[in-house]
């Protein structure tokens, strides 16, 4: 008798924990799988060159009327990339030449976008694009390591205590030059940081 009272019940009164009852209604309505209709596209040159025409057309808007919000770039420095905008901290590890106070371009530039776009170099983009200007502000020791080497029953013992050099960086500024796909024309060197 149990087992026919509990075939008679509803889902809702089955589940331990639940306070409600569900109603015939909703027990009545089954699921019916959703038909998707799939779209057909076809694949032409054609096509996709007006995409990217377009797709240009409207990050050169975004630039052209400083509407990118605040960029950002990936910059590759030491050996590690360090994704950075303007303002940044960025501390690098290892020895480094620059002295405090020394300015500087980074010229290895990953990629650099804004809030609505990201441009990605292959691998890098090039250095008439993006400007990525630095400032050395500190440069200082890291925290000691200990390695402490022990040989068993051996009465050997051997303790190191080693000292990374860390270079503090201020990131300055991380602006477009220029259009995406509009070199300027450049003679000479004036105007170029080396």
């Amino acid at each position: 008798m149990l087992r026919e009272t509990r075939g008679k019940l509803s889902l809702a009164s089955q589940v331990r924990g639940l306070r409600t009852r569900a109603t015939p209604a909703v027990l009545r309505t089954s699921v019916q799988p959703s038909v998707v209709e799939q779209e057909v596209v076809e694949h032409t040159p054609e096509a996709e060159e007006e995409l990217t025409k377009y797709a240009i057309q409207r990050v050169n808007d975004q630039i052209g009327e400083n509407k990118h919000g605040r960029l950002f770039a990936v910059i590759y420095l030491q050996g590690k990339q360090h994704l950075v905008t303007a303002e940044d901290l960025v501390v690098v590890q290892g020895p480094f030449a620059p002295t405090i106070g020394d300015t500087f371009r980074l010229e290895k530039i990953l990629a650099v976008g804004g809030r609505d776009f990201t441009l990605l170099g292959r691998p890098l983009l090039h250095k008439d694009l993006v400007n990525v200007e630095a400032t050395v502000v500190e440069k200082s020791l890291s925290h000691c390591r200990i390695f402490f080497y022990n040989r068993r029953r051996k009465n050997s013992r051997k303790t190191k205590f080693e000292r990374e050099t860390h270079t503090l960086l201020r990131i300055h500024r991380v602006e477009l030059l220029h259009k995406v796909n509009e070199a300027p024309d450049i003679e000479g060197v004036d105007g170029r940081i080396f």
